[in-house]
């Protein structure tokens, strides 16, 4: 069933007094969230808004102001850098925006964007006010599509050559509308994987990726049949490499070459693992969970016990899934659960 778009959370500071607007910012958006330096050069006169929604494993954010000085050491307190542990940085106004971060310094101009590593130290300095969309990526599409984007934090991509131009057409063309009124979890999940594919490529053209053309064709195509296979058949509880390859007509050891070689890192137990989480986490997300349902949701996604369902998921998501329904507002008067943070996904950048 088709789960209600989410709605669009917007911060900002329009109706506070002007003495307020940049200390209620530093307070919220700095010191709360581990910086250890935020400032602008525009105090007097300082305004700014952040609106986010959530798409599905990625969390787009759109954040317009004052220009902005921030400095964050380690995050140790940063709980979502787990689950959003780099964020991608396209700068949308002129003027310029510098960022240091493993030791490296890049300086990145309209349509530019950088990688950012939710686990290391950052600065991030915007000179001429903050027009931007921030998108949290998280885990498990980092490690489908960007298995090597440590290598590209803190390293500017400019957005006037082959697929980070592409990319950033395609977000200048989005709205958080448009996001919003996705109809259901997979279109918004598409959204996520057309953002993460043309990233992917854009990394490999600016050299920051390993070259996919180290994969045979074939390896490629085969690859990506088995993850369509693996989305089709993820509920059944006895699938196997061995079901995937009599399908297929190639042997169980091909199956795992063409894994190892195209998968980015995901091996075939990890896709399907994968596929269930994220089978799982759509229907969590829907209204009226009870304990009931949530062993009912076990089996659909084909776990035959419900209590393995929950330590996996735990392992994935770091918390069960009558909490994970519960964080979402959605849970069932039946699920006593002990509640959990309500801190919006996504705004690890901004800590």
């Amino acid at each position: 069933m088709d789960e209600k778009p989410s709605a669009i959370l917007r911060i900002d500071t329009d109706a506070l007094s002007a003495r307020d607007k940049f200390a209620f910012w530093a307070e919220e958006m700095g010191t709360k969230r581990g910086f250890t330096s935020y400032d602008s050069p525009e105090r007097a006169t300082f305004r700014q808004e952040l609106s986010i929604v959530d798409a599905n494993g990625v969390t787009f954010m759109r954040a317009k102001g004052s220009p902005l000085d921030v400095y964050r050491g380690m995050p140790s307190r940063i709980q979502e850098a787990a689950d959003y542990p780099f964020h991608l940085l396209l700068k949308l106004n002129n003027g310029f925006t510098t960022s240091e971060q493993r030791g490296r310094s890049a300086t990145i101009g309209v349509n530019d964007m950088l990688i950012i590593d939710s686990n290391e130290a950052m600065r991030l300095c915007s000179h001429h006010g903050t027009d931007a969309w921030i998108i949290g990526l998280s885990q498990s599409l980092v490690t489908r599509w960007l298995p090597d984007a440590k290598n590209a934090a803190a390293v500017a991509l400019k957005g006037d050559k082959g697929w980070t131009s592409v990319l950033a057409g395609y977000l200048r063309a989005m709205s958080l509308e448009h996001l919003n009124a996705a109809a259901s979890p997979f279109e918004r999940e598409l959204v996520g994987e057309h953002v993460l594919s043309m990233l992917s490529m854009a990394l490999s053209q600016n050299k920051l990726a390993h070259d996919a053309e180290e994969v045979s064709a074939r390896d490629r195509a085969l690859h990506a049949r088995m993850r369509m296979w693996i989305r089709d058949h993820y509920a059944d509880p006895e699938i196997s490499a061995a079901k995937l390859a009599a399908d297929f007509n190639v042997s169980v050891r091909y199956v795992h070459k063409a894994f190892a070689s195209a998968g980015h890192g995901m091996t075939f137990l990890g896709a399907v693992q994968h596929e269930r989480m994220e089978a799982a986490m759509r229907m969590l997300r829907t209204s009226g969970i009870s304990n009931t349902q949530v062993s009912q949701i076990a089996y659909s996604c084909g776990f035959t016990d419900p209590a393995y369902f929950g330590l996996v998921f735990r392992k994935h998501r770091g918390c069960s899934p009558g909490a994970f329904a519960k964080m979402h507002g959605l849970l069932g008067p039946s699920l006593d659960l002990p509640a959990a943070a309500a801190a919006p996904p996504g705004l690890v950048l901004l800590r």
